[in-house]
């Protein structure tokens, strides 16, 4: 598990701010995009990359039917059971977050696992002029609705709540408070490394994370897929990574879910 770890690239919270020129007026402070953003995006992503693919097969088809038929039959047959399954699944996923139930029956105990989509999809956002932040906050909405929708039952000890050093001092003693009363184990991450080295030690069932949707994205990622991520999304009215304040009644709400009180 150690050496799995040493080999992801470590991240310090804020880096993804680093090229933020500090122009308050130019500022997204205030990020509250539904679940339909993403979900436009990522089948928009699944369309190119299924013609994408389709275009490939052409180029090489007839190649791939010099060599023999059987061959040139038996991938364009992969690519239509790959991308179909894909497909298949999605609709699930749609179904899942209409219906807050879980159609996912394979994913009873991760939350939404896609990274290999983001580079597609954010390219696709940023034609047209969607920032990443928008986007984030979409995604997590997106992965939030799966979890809800697993109805998985979590002791109180296997729940870890993650939070960035960037929150108000007003909201920390109100967080504190919530970990508290709930008997949660509540941890400040200064970075991925940090974030990674507390799941490892309390190996919990579950993860609660607060930051920057940059950070959260990047956060749900580097998380085991086995162990679900509620994620909660900052605003930043002074700009990020300073005293930056969240809904506590939200946060209360998934501790509340996950412990199943």
């Amino acid at each position: 598990m150690e050496e799995k770890q040493k080999d992801i690239i470590d991240r310090n919270l804020g880096d993804e701010w680093s090229e933020w020129s500090g122009n308050l007026e130019e500022y997204e402070k205030t990020i509250e995009e539904g679940k339909a953003l993403f979900l436009i995006i990522y089948f928009a992503a699944l369309f190119v990359l299924t013609v994408f693919s389709m275009f490939l097969y052409y180029l090489i088809a007839p190649r791939l039917y010099e060599i023999h038929p059987y061959l040139d039959q038996a991938v364009l047959w992969l690519v239509i059971i790959i991308f179909g399954s894909i497909f298949i699944w999605s609709l699930f996923l749609l179904l899942s977050i209409a219906l807050n139930r879980n159609f996912l029956f394979l994913r009873k105990k991760s939350g939404l696992h896609i990274e290999l989509l983001y580079p597609v999809i954010y390219k696709i956002a940023g034609m047209f002029k969607i920032s990443k932040d928008r986007i984030g906050n979409s995604l997590i909405k997106v992965n939030n609705a799966v979890i809800y929708a697993t109805k998985k039952k979590f002791r109180s000890e296997n729940l870890l709540v993650l939070l960035p050093r960037c929150l108000s001092k007003e909201i920390r003693i109100k967080v504190m408070e919530i970990t508290e009363k709930y008997k949660c184990p509540v941890f400040t991450a200064t970075g991925g490394s940090s974030a990674r080295k507390m799941v490892v030690k309390n190996r919990p069932d579950a993860i609660i994370g607060v930051a920057c949707e940059r950070d959260l994205v990047a956060g749900m990622a580097d998380s085991p897929h086995k162990i679900p991520v509620i994620a909660i999304a900052n605003t930043r009215p002074e700009g990020p990574c300073k005293n930056t304040f969240i809904d506590t009644d939200e946060l209360e709400k998934a501790v509340k879910f996950l412990l199943k009180i």
